[in-house]
């Protein structure tokens, strides 16, 4: 079902060119790295002449649509998740995904897509919608409800330089009762914002798929162009790949986010920063850090040191099961909007194993994590497993 023009957009090398086994090698990797052929093998033959030669591609697809279930159980309860996901709408190539969380207080989802080749040009064009509702009646006595929509693209400004510029837009609504603290009190209100949002990525690794060494460093802000009680947000990430044989490949990731109101406003509740649940394992990432009541509220900054080793030989190749051990070490903290709150600086760190494997039912992922240190407010998660099937 796949268009050939897919195929063609990842190629580096073109028909006319001067033969490169390397660019060769490159383009086929690009290929898979796209996540939508089950095999990629190629054949150079011999050409009409002596100095020309023929490059034929042998393409396997495969299903490329994903139904997944996620629940993470701790100490202190569970999260549920489900997603749906297709990497080759229509032939062409183009992302569609869309994702449902839901705890006792909060409800959000999201639906994104993204056309790596819009138009030909090789650049990438992707929108979102995204929805979300809490309830915090029973404990910070505030409602609120926010409803975002965003559009960007992404492209190759200069080698191994790529930009991404785009627009957000946010409406958000939030609902304050008497009972409600007065920190809380200050955030009623209506607020629609517009924002600037764009990042510049320098690649040097040797291959997006299965990388074996290099690095690739990531800086996105955040500006504001419709000012209604605003915020900048700054984020930095940075990751370092080496292979130390073929039995493992180890990698080093850095993260630093933070966020800043304008005007000396303080940062709303439901715009402050959590932890991703990729940077530290073993723990509910949306309960660790501050804590205003029984509400976990996000911290102003976050950051995060990741040591992660996989072993693609540990298991024999017909398995297909990729296994990793990790360590994770991170810190959230940061509350502008009180100064009589802990805010929980501490490092957390966690240590464990992670496993992908492809069943006859659909993929299957696990983490098992054990936490070395901790804050007091935060809530753990040893276990967590989703499971799906393909379509």
């Amino acid at each position: 079902v796949t268009n050939d023009s897919v195929i063609r957009s990842e190629m580096i090398v073109d028909e006319g060119d001067p033969y490169s086994a390397l660019l060769v090698n490159k383009s086929v990797n690009k290929l898979k790295a796209r996540g939508i052929f089950g095999k990629v093998e190629k054949k150079i033959k011999k050409g009409s002449t002596n100095d020309l030669k023929v490059l034929e591609l042998s393409i396997e697809e495969k299903a490329t649509g994903e139904i997944t279930a996620g629940a993470g159980v701790g100490t202190d309860g569970t999260a549920f998740m489900a997603a749906v996901s297709e990497n080759n709408w229509l032939g062409r190539g183009i992302k569609l995904s869309t994702q449902l969380d839901l705890t006792e207080e909060t409800i959000s989802g999201f639906l994104n897509v993204t056309n790596p080749n819009f138009n030909y040009s090789g650049n990438s064009v992707s929108s979102s919608v995204s929805v979300s509702s809490s309830d915090m009646t029973k404990t910070s006595g505030y409602e609120s409800s926010k409803t975002g929509f965003s559009l960007g693209t992404g492209f190759e400004q200069y080698e191994g330089v790529f930009l991404s510029p785009g627009f957000s837009a946010t409406y958000e609504d939030i609902e304050v009762e008497t009972s409600a603290s007065s920190s809380v009190k200050k955030m009623d209100g209506t607020y629609y914002n517009l924002d600037f949002d764009y990042g510049i990525t320098w690649d040097r690794r040797n291959q997006p798929f299965q990388t074996t060494s290099g690095y690739i460093t990531k800086f996105e802000q955040s500006l504001p162009l419709m000012i209604d009680k605003s915020s900048i947000y700054n984020g930095f990430t940075a990751s370092a790949f080496h292979s130390f044989g073929e039995d493992v490949i180890g990698s080093v990731k850095f993260m630093a986010r933070g966020i800043h109101g304008l005007e000396n406003e303080d940062v709303r509740l439901t715009s402050r920063l959590f932890i991703p649940q990729s940077r530290l394992r073993g723990f509910n990432s949306f309960k660790v850090g501050p804590k205003d009541g029984e509400d976990w509220i996000g911290g102003n900054y976050v950051s995060a040191l990741n040591f992660e080793a996989q072993l693609p030989k540990l298991l024999p190749e017909s398995s297909r099961t990729d296994v990793s051990l990790f360590t994770d070490f991170a810190n959230i903290w940061g509350v502008d909007y009180s100064s009589s709150l802990d805010e929980t600086n501490k490092i957390r760190t966690s240590v464990g194993v992670a496993a992908n494997i492809w069943t006859p039912v659909g993929p299957l992922s696990f983490t098992v994590a054990e936490q070395l240190s901790k804050s007091i407010n935060d809530e753990t998660q040893t276990f967590n497993f989703r499971i799906g099937t393909s379509f």
